[in-house]
């Protein structure tokens, strides 16, 4: 079947340049950057055109490998830290009521550790530092395993200093003991994050310091003197008194904006298009994970009623959303 008898899910196709530095950075060829050969960038190519750039494993039994990997998501080499050489890490399927072991290696400087986020397990396999373990020591193996108690869509990530910021996270999905009970004809993660150049230590210092410091849309005077026409003087005083005994600007809509941020979608930039693939009148489950470490979306796609069927791995009444 040609490409082009499947609608994309998301953008047009961009540029072949633009597509490829965006696309490099993600699955399996994740740092090659502007090393890609045109046969590796030929076969990334063509995981993304099948919407499949992330690696994805299934079964009880996991290996996972924590390393460093060079990214260039912005045309700046930098590096990552990464499960398994891929930004996001494999997508883990699991059945329900099955046992899972993951054996989880580190290959960092320094120590690192694996959360798996809303799953139901015993607390030593939980797998946060200085609570349920001490964190898996460099050139060591911890073993995870514990039973699966839930079915639905999860993630994991580190717990560790700022790794996730530097892309250590994945996706899990949880297939019900029944089979699903919301059929669909294609299944893809949507696995959304946000990525820095900066060390997110220089981050976090930049926010400790000054909590606006990437918030540069600030109201004006001239903002003031626009709502002092159209609302009133006492309205407008109002209106900038209540923020200033919140202590917060009407623009601080997240402490992170984009001046640091490239947002990614299963690790790929915009200029990436990630695709998913289908043929009219199937049915797409989309599933959707927030892994920002300081981002929240607003995700929609243009003229596309969309039906939520399932929040944090629980079935819900459907809902339309736009």
């Amino acid at each position: 079947m040609k490409r082009s008898d499947y609608p994309s899910l998301l953008l047009p196709d961009p540029p072949r340049r633009r597509f490829l530095q965006g696309l490099a950075a993600g699955g399996v060829a994740l740092g090659l950057g502007p090393w890609l050969g045109s046969a590796g960038a030929a076969a990334q190519a063509a995981l993304a055109a099948a919407g499949n750039a992330v690696p994805v494993l299934r079964g009880t039994e996991f290996d996972l490998v924590i390393d460093e990997t060079p990214v260039n998501y912005t045309g700046k080499p930098r590096m990552a830290t990464t499960i398994n050489g891929s930004i996001p890490g494999p997508v883990l399927h699991w059945r329900e009521g099955d046992t899972v072991t993951l054996r989880v290696t580190n290959r960092l400087k320094g120590s690192t550790s694996i959360h798996w986020h809303g799953i139901l397990l015993p607390f030593e396999m939980d797998g946060v530092p200085g609570i349920s373990y001490p964190g898996i020591a460099p050139g060591s193996t911890f073993v995870y395993r514990f039973k699966v108690k839930q079915s639905g869509t999860y993630w994991y990530h580190s717990h560790t200093g700022f790794q996730e910021q530097t892309g250590m996270y994945g996706s899990i999905v949880i297939e019900p003991a029944g089979g699903e009970k919301v059929r669909a004809d294609r299944d893809y993660v949507v696995q959304l994050s946000d990525w820095t150049d900066e060390n997110p230590l220089t981050v976090f210092g930049h926010l400790k310091k000054q909590s606006d410091f990437y918030n540069f849309i600030e109201p004006t005077a001239i903002d003031f003197l626009g709502d002092v026409s159209q609302q009133g003087l006492r309205a407008a005083l109002d209106k900038r008194r209540m923020w200033n005994q919140m202590r917060m600007s009407p623009t601080d809509l997240a402490d992170i904006s984009a001046y640091t941020y490239t947002y990614l979608l299963n690790g790929m930039t915009p200029s990436g298009n990630w695709t998913g693939l289908f043929r009219r009148g199937e049915r797409v489950r989309l599933r959707f994970i927030n892994s920002g470490a300081m981002s929240f979306f607003d995700v929609r796609i243009p003229g596309l009623k969309m039906t939520v069927v399932e929040v944090d791995g629980q079935l819900v009444e459907p809902v339309s959303v736009d």
